[in-house]
């Protein structure tokens, strides 16, 4: 049976946690004052001998970690590297064109962080407190604002449109406003006879963007479950077939035999259960 570099990979990442986690039971990272709350750390350049990976920088995407509240000590920055690792195994599964949006990722270690944020080019993911299959899912969500600010664009000249995105200007000819306009009139307000049920998860509700961010997390970690539910909404077959047709031309990712209560939605993606060996090897 074929198995993709990335999963052999994960063999001796396993190992590798597994350190960790004895690690931090042995002595986890001290906490320090507050003149040394705040500190960047750009890899190869901590307090300590750390080799940094070379697999983001390879393909021309910058890393950097950002620690808060703990000394950056060996252990954090080892654990940073695993996340990192992590990351890069989704990040080749990603569509050759959509990755190529991602310039630069910052990995972040402290605790009132948000587990993520993405736009224009750039994520920030939390590493601290994330599993694997987490911290996956939600690297997929915001690879999907990347994918909508990035690879889908209008122009100026078109005029703006009614859709208000504070990661970017959103233009009448964006090609994202075919997807927006299924459940959406503007930013804020849905169209006439929506329901909850138009929507993948309550947080895909927020507005057009997380809409789009948390359907193609779906499209991705969660197909089966999105033909299952697209069967009787008609809303969600449209958003379904845009992604397919439009953002993964024609690949579909039928991945997942985890079956999810089609008469209730989760509030986020990122916290329901899918097979990551099977997503990291639908290369």
């Amino acid at each position: 049976m074929y198995l993709a570099p990335s999963i052999l990979r994960s063999y001796s990442r396993a190992i590798i946690g597994t350190f960790l986690i004895l690690a931090s039971l042995l002595g986890g990272a001290t906490v320090v004052s507050a003149a040394q709350l705040a500190s960047d750390i750009t890899p190869g350049k901590s307090p300590f001998t750390f080799e940094p990976l070379s697999d983001f920088a390879d393909l021309g995407v910058a890393t950097s970690y950002k620690v808060v509240g703990v000394y950056p000590s060996e252990d954090v920055l080892y654990r940073l590297k695993y996340c990192e690792s992590r990351v890069f195994d989704a990040y080749q599964t990603i569509p050759k064109a959509q990755r190529e949006q991602l310039r630069a990722i910052k990995f972040l270690w402290y605790s009132d962080s948000a587990r993520g944020l993405g736009g224009n080019g750039s994520i920030y993911l939390k590493c601290n407190d994330m599993t694997d299959d987490v911290l996956t899912s939600v690297f997929v969500h915001e690879m999907g604002h990347i994918v909508d600010t990035g690879l889908y664009e209008g122009k100026a000249a078109a005029g703006l449109s009614v859709y208000n995105d504070s990661r970017a200007t959103v233009f009448k000819n964006d090609p994202s406003i075919n997807f927006y306009s299924i459940s959406w009139k503007d930013t804020s307000h849905t169209v006439s006879g929506s329901t909850a049920f138009d929507f993948v998860t309550q947080y895909a509700r927020s507005n057009p963007f997380e809409d789009f961010a948390e359907s193609y997390n779906f499209y991705l970690l969660h197909g089966s479950q999105f033909t299952f539910m697209a069967k009787t909404n008609a809303r969600l077959a449209r958003k379904y077939t845009y992604l397919r047709d439009n953002v993964f031309n024609g690949k579909e990712y039928i991945n997942n035999n985890i079956k999810l209560n089609a008469k209730k939605r989760s509030y986020d993606a990122t916290v329901l259960p899918f097979s990551l060996e099977k997503f990291l090897n639908n290369v």
